[in-house]
């Protein structure tokens, strides 16, 4: 945060900002439908696609989790028995330390994610041009534009 004395937006920029906001809003409404149509909640598919997206580096333990999904310790366990009582993954505890758990996707899990993976790529081939030029309205002429050309 930069603070009082933050140098203000442009109108431009300000326009630009607010279809940003208003394109990612969109995008996530549709999925936010897709959903419900599927019978799960927002939270259990970004869970779903968290798993399945992962670096191949890494494992998909509740706390690598969270934070990719930004959510607190507990707030993600509660989600992982949400999506372990749908059908959606299963917990495995570490061999070598049984207080680590993994998440792996069900069947059912990647089942959901095929669809609804294929429905978010598909509104993003509709929706990604708006909103790649919301953001690069919002973006011209910013300190990192300026460096590069510098280069």
């Amino acid at each position: 945060m930069q603070g009082k004395n933050a140098k203000p937006l442009t109108q431009a920029q300000y326009r630009a900002l607010a279809e940003f906001r208003y394109q990612v809003r969109k995008f996530l409404r549709h999925m936010e439908e897709q959903n419900r149509r599927w019978g799960v909640q927002p939270q259990q598919y970004q869970l779903v696609l968290a798993v399945q997206g992962l670096p191949g580096s890494q494992a998909p333990t509740v706390g690598r989790l969270a934070e990719r999904m930004q959510l607190n310790h507990n707030s993600m366990v509660e989600l992982v028995d949400r999506c372990e009582r749908s059908g959606l993954l299963r917990r495995a505890r570490g061999k070598s330390d049984r207080r680590q758990v993994t998440l792996s996707l069900t069947a059912e899990g990647r089942a959901l994610l095929r669809q609804l993976g294929s429905a978010a790529r598909q509104e993003l081939l509709n929706r990604g041009p708006a909103l790649v030029d919301s953001v690069l309205h919002l973006t011209r002429g910013s300190g990192r534009e300026t460096r590069e050309s510098s280069r």
